[in-house]
Order: C-alpha cells, then sequence, then structure tokens
C-alpha cells in the first residue's frame, strides 16, 4: 500500500501556531489543570484545522470533537516527542494523514515520558475503513522507532523535505 497517497502537502503544518500560556505565579494545581485543558484543547481544535485542509472533512467542529474525545479516552503521544492523535469519524469523507510539528521544546500532549510533545502525524477514517486505518496506524509506530526518519522529519524545512523522508522509510 502506498501509505503517501494519504498525506496532501496542505495537510503539512511545519510550525504550528500553539503557544502555550505561562503559569500564573501561584498558580493552584486546580487551575493549573484547568489551563491545560483548555489549552490541549486549542491545540487539539489546530490539528483538526490541519486535516481539514485535505477538503475531505465533513464538520471541522465535530471532528474536532471527536479527536478531542478520543484523546480524553488515553493520550496518543506514545513515544519520546511524538503523537499520533487518530480517530475514525463520519466527518472524514476518506483516509487522511496529517503531519504537524511544534517548535522546540514542545508542548505539553501528556505524553506517557511526561516529555514535551513536538511531531504529530494525524490520522482520521471514516468509520468503515479499519483496515486501512489500522495498517497506516502500525506502519506510522513502526516509523516512530526510526531515529534516522524521526530526525528527518523534526528537521525538515519543507512539505518536499517531508515527502522525501517518508519515502524512504516507506520503500
Amino acid at each position: 500500500m502506498n501509505i503517501l497517497r494519504f498525506l496532501r502537502p496542505p495537510c503539512i503544518k511545519l510550525r504550528l501556531d500553539f503557544t502555550p500560556a505561562e503559569p500564573e505565579e501561584g498558580e493552584s494545581e486546580a487551575t493549573k489543570a484547568a489551563r491545560h485543558r483548555r489549552e490541549k484543547e486549542v491545540l487539539i481544535a489546530e490539528l483538526a484545522e490541519v486535516l481539514s485542509r485535505s477538503g475531505d472533512i465533513a464538520n471541522l467542529p465535530k471532528l474536532t470533537k471527536d479527536l478531542s474525545h478520543r484523546e480524553r479516552k488515553a493520550t496518543t503521544a506514545i513515544a519520546p516527542g511524538i503523537a499520533i492523535p487518530h480517530v475514525r469519524t463520519y466527518q472524514a469523507k476518506s483516509f487522511i494523514i496529517g503531519l504537524a510539528r511544534a517548535e522546540p521544546p514542545g508542548v505539553d500532549f501528556d505524553s506517557l515520558d511526561g516529555e514535551p510533545t513536538r511531531l504529530f502525524v494525524l490520522l482520521t477514517s471514516p468509520p468503515w475503513d479499519d483496515r486501512t486505518y489500522l495498517q497506516v496506524y502500525r506502519e506510522f509506530a513502526q516509523l516512530v522507532q526510526d531515529e534516522e526518519a524521526l530526525a528527518g522529519l523534526m528537521s525538515a524545512q519543507t512539505e518536499q523535505d517531508v515527502f522525501n523522508t517518508l519515502r524512504t522509510f516507506f520503500r
């Protein structure tokens, strides 16, 4: 399967607009947790917008809500510095891959290792396309273990650099 056919140049954003707020002096744990939840929702909305650039999203607010609900079930930040937000939703007209990158040092995305997340590989699929969804997820789960591929994605300056790195990995 040619996985790269699901990734379109408009669905690559090498510099996220999201900037986390600075903690307030004397901020309580409850206030900090509430701020983090709000910020994560803003970040998820930006990630959903990246996917919507494909032209294959029926309703952006509903996709954002679906991604948020999926993320609440369990974090998708599964590897150091990397998250694979993914959801099967009726809002996706076809299978879509997106890629987004945060500026160093990254953003808090509830990573399993507690470290900031920089690279987001976004996957969305209609609910009836399980086979493609699972196959592509497995392929990207392997990619996040390849140091050379990750270095290429972290240093990519253009969409073409991203495609070149992924072509090398997905031969």
